[in-house]
């Protein structure tokens, strides 16, 4: 009876203790090296998204963590690149919480040539649902990989992804990697709402699907002069469908650390799914600020005044950019899937499609490109009648606006001025998105948006041309008769 007693005590005991080990983090010790070609690579950092170390001249690091930390991961440098797999950087290996003592080595490949000039593409939301989305998302991928091998023939090139990358059917993240590895580059994803874990009971877990298939959900690295961050903005706090735009303790202590790296005056690329500021409307945000905006924003900027920072965002569907202050410029970009795969445009009327930038030294230019259109299409012009809201009124939408565009209208070769910019709904929106009338999607409908412009023409008859001038100095034109009749 004493022995199966002291069993029974055994087994108690050895419960407690797996108990406390899964409840209660322990002290782990990892070790490695970072290396190249066969030799260490100094300098580098290396973090479990919480501390940070760098690795030794001789390419050496050891770092301190806990079981409850997922990875131990580097902040790739420039110059190099990682391993790819299914289009997916390596750059990160899991931590086995049941070891005090372990090691994790890293080993980097040499880029040829310099990378102070390269180019890199953004979309946003393909938001897959299912096979037949896959189907359409591979049309997308095919004019992605185009534009991509276009760029490649002169500078170095990767693509970014900035969530939303299927619409919670998480077992089609692998098959979206498949014909995301078709671009042939590396592919840096962000986390979106819809690619997390809604059956977990903490925002700690609801990452664990997305992390199985692409790694951390927040980390950096170098390309050039250009130094990149990806963040995870999307803030699971309920049991159901439940979430708010934040950036917890966790990842801004490490944002801190991990910039305190980077000289002051360099220019940053940060990409996160929910953007720090939603809305273009001339009133300021609009929509559900808690689950459309990061609510802790300020600190975010507190961190990155001393960079000159681009804000990559999705979530919206829908194109337009936001000053924020001198120093920092967001970029939301339409999606991918247009209007949920259930048409060629966006709610806002901007074609399907992504955004191509092209880096020189630390400055960015960059450019929207419509799937199967040229970079020449920056606009769409709607002849008078158009809009019943606007009767009279020739109507452009400049998909990719900002304060340093001009958008100028000339009837019969004349000048008339600049157009008026207003806010409202892009007519081919309008007519596709009518609410209650998508069989698919019974909420979708067009939304408003503020990269629309107007003219009250003259002549019935004229010929009205737009024509556009971006921040960079070029000009996009187009032309037709007031009457909607095509100019040859």
């Amino acid at each position: 009876m004493k022995a199966v007693s002291r069993i029974v005590w055994l087994a108690v005991l050895c419960l407690i203790s797996l108990t406390l080990w899964a409840t209660n983090p322990v002290y782990i010790t990892v070790k490695g090296k970072v290396v190249s070609g066969g030799k260490g690579v100094p300098g580098v950092a290396v973090t479990d998204g919480v501390s940070t170390v760098a690795t030794d001249k001789r390419g050496r690091y050891v770092l301190h963590t806990t079981s409850d930390r997922s990875f131990v991961y580097y902040s790739l440098p420039s110059g190099y690149r990682s391993p790819v797999v299914e289009g997916v950087p390596v750059f990160y290996a899991a931590i086995d919480p049941a070891a005090a003592k372990q090691t994790r080595n890293f080993e980097l490949h040499k880029v040829p040539g310099s990378q102070e000039n390269h180019a890199f593409v953004v979309w946003a939301d393909p938001q897959v649902l299912d096979s037949g989305e896959l189907v359409l998302l591979e049309e997308v991928t095919k004019d992605v990989q185009k534009t991509i091998d276009d760029l490649a023939r002169t500078v170095p090139v990767h693509a970014i992804g900035a969530g939303d990358i299927v619409f919670d059917r998480l077992h089609l993240f692998a098959p979206y990697k498949e014909i995301t590895a078709t671009t042939g580059v590396p592919f840096y994803q962000a986390i979106g709402n819809h690619d997390m874990d809604y059956n977990k009971r903490s925002d700690e877990r609801s990452t664990r699907s997305y992390e199985a298939q692409f790694g951390p959900a927040y980390y950096s690295y170098n390309v050039g002069k250009v130094h990149y961050v990806t963040l995870k903005s999307v803030f699971y706090y309920g049991d159901s469908y439940q979430y708010m735009g934040y950036l917890d303790e966790n990842q801004l202590r490490w944002l801190e650390h991990d910039l305190a790296r980077v000289a002051k005056g360099s220019t940053v690329v940060v990409t996160m799914h929910i953007p720090s500021t939603y809305g273009d409307s001339p009133r300021g945000e609009y929509g559900s600020r808690m689950r459309n905006s990061v609510m802790n924003k300020h600190e975010l900027y507190r961190i990155l005044a001393p960079y000159n920072v681009h804000i990559m965002a999705g979530h919206s569907h829908n194109q337009w950019n936001t000053v924020i202050a001198p120093n920092i410029l967001e970029h939301m970009h339409a999606a991918a899937s247009g209007a949920w795969w259930q048409g060629e445009v966006a709610t806002d009327g901007t074609p399907k499609g992504y955004t191509v930038y092209q880096v020189s030294g630390d400055s960015l230019t960059w450019y929207f490109k419509g799937v199967n259109a040229s970079r020449e299409e920056q606009l769409k012009v709607y002849p008078a009648g158009a809009d019943t809201l606007h009767p009279g009124h020739i109507i452009a939408n400049v998909y990719n606006y900002d304060p340093l565009w001009k958008v100028w209208w000339y009837e019969n070769d004349q000048l008339m001025g600049e157009m008026e910019r207003y806010w409202g709904v892009d007519p081919l929106a309008g007519q596709l998105y009518q609410p209650g009338k998508n069989k698919k999607h019974s909420w979708l409908s067009a939304g408003p948006t503020y990269h629309l412009f107007r003219a009250k023409v003259q002549d019935p008859k004229a010929v009205v041309s737009i024509v556009v001038k971006d921040r960079f100095g070029n000009t996009y034109k187009k032309s037709l008769q007031s009457n909607g009749q095509p100019v040859f």
